[in-house]
């Protein structure tokens, strides 16, 4: 059976999920704060990884836990809530399918408590 990283693409979907990803978070004035003085080219690289890992591609994400990577920016619910609003709506509009979607918002939720603080 196919992963859900093969059924959307592979590297080249996830890669194109994460640059649109990026470019509607530094674009939202609410979030963009967040990214300030931040390595995007280096995040970037990771959340592929991740989001790959979480879709069943490659185990290739080596960064920090997500708690402590996190932890020194005081991400409120609503700000997380809206980044995976941003993840789930950008997976959308590269037609993934709702079983990928419901996939990654699971995982969402299982990340809330990590980031969340």
């Amino acid at each position: 059976m196919d992963t859900l990283y093969a059924r959307i693409g592979g590297g080249p979907a996830v890669g194109a999920a994460v640059d649109a990803l990026y470019r509607a978070l530094l674009s939202d004035d609410r979030l963009n704060g967040y990214f300030a003085g931040i390595d995007l080219d280096r995040l970037k690289r990771h959340m592929g990884a991740l989001l790959s890992q979480v879709l069943g591609g490659p185990a290739n994400y080596t960064g920090r836990a997500l708690r402590a990577a996190h932890a020194r920016l005081a991400v409120s619910q609503a700000h997380f809530d809206l980044v995976g609003a941003y993840l789930v709506g950008v997976l959308a509009g590269l037609d993934v399918d709702d079983e990928v979607l419901a996939a990654v918002r699971k995982v969402l939720a299982g990340v809330s408590a990590d980031i969340v603080g």
